[in-house]
């Protein structure tokens, strides 16, 4: 999954085209924003010049799904109805990708990455959370920068009452969904405008990965207690990328060496990877 994606307008289709191009063995999927957030995250951030702010590039979130796993043709839900469209503004298109897919054994599971609104809004935050908590039927996977956090260091006092509040709603999600939250072995976001040294910079845990609805027989066990960051990519980059495992029961791949004999034993541990704040694409 990736967040924040920037593509230029009218370009949906070419930059789908060149994931799957890089990306063979994945089914790539986009949500293109037809509204650029000029709001930033948190205190201290700066909106980029370079196309951002003037209409030429457009938030977009982006999910490959690996073909061993997921069967193709995956269903775009309609994850709100068209008369809440005003009350969701800018998180109605481009910030949230809702896929119900269904692997090859036949197990269906929805998929949600999703871009949530600024801390600095948590009306809007609510207002999404609570769009999302209305299909709570079958196993949910749902993850990305959900701009909530479960620790946070560094910041100031004038920042800690509506930090409280989208964090504590994020909370509330996770008990009205029944989801299980796995956390991350560190923080996975940077201010990079916190200051001229590392002392000074911010850091946040706000890239969530959420599982519902997997507690029966067939329960998904991390193969860790927690998700791993990796701070990969440019430096400009201020979230990490956080990996996972889940077990193979309720995501069995379909391995082409399984039925013979002389290949290599055991189902491969199927991954979800999550990439946020990735602006270099063009």
């Amino acid at each position: 999954m990736l967040q924040e994606i920037w593509i230029s307008r009218g370009s949906q289709f070419r930059v789908q085209r060149d994931f799957r191009w890089r990306c063979p063995d994945y089914e790539c999927y986009i949500a293109a924003g037809s509204d650029i957030d000029l709001v930033a995250d948190t205190v201290g951030d700066q909106v980029p010049s370079d196309g951002y702010n003037d209409g030429r590039a457009h938030i977009t979130v982006v999910t490959l799904l690996h073909k061993r796993v997921f069967r193709p043709r995956a269903l775009v839900a309609n994850w709100h109805k068209p008369r809440e469209k005003k009350s969701l503004e800018h998180m109605a298109h481009g910030r949230v990708l809702w896929l119900d897919v269904m692997t090859h054994e036949g197990e269906r599971i929805s998929i949600i990455n999703i871009h949530q609104a600024t801390a600095r809004r948590p009306d809007l935050q609510r207002c999404v959370n609570t769009q999302i908590q209305a299909e709570m039927r079958r196993r949910r996977i749902m993850a990305g920068d959900l701009n909530a956090a479960t620790s946070r260091t560094g910041y100031s006092i004038s920042t800690k009452s509506y930090f409280e509040k989208v964090d504590n709603q994020f909370q509330e999600f996770i008990q009205r969904t029944g989801g299980s939250l796995i956390q991350s072995e560190s923080h996975t976001r940077k201010d990079l405008m916190g200051g001229a040294s590392l002392n000074d910079i911010k850091f946040a845990t706000l890239d969530h990965i959420i599982t519902c609805n997997f507690s029966n027989d067939d329960t998904a066990e991390m193969l860790a207690p927690k998700s791993t960051v990796h701070w990969v990519g440019a430096c400009a980059n201020d979230h990490a990328l956080i990996l996972c495992a889940l077990d193979e029961q309720p995501l069995s791949c379909q391995d082409p060496w399984a039925r013979d004999p002389g290949g290599r034993a055991g189902a491969i541990k199927a991954k979800k990877s999550i990439l946020s704040k990735y602006h270099a694409f063009n």
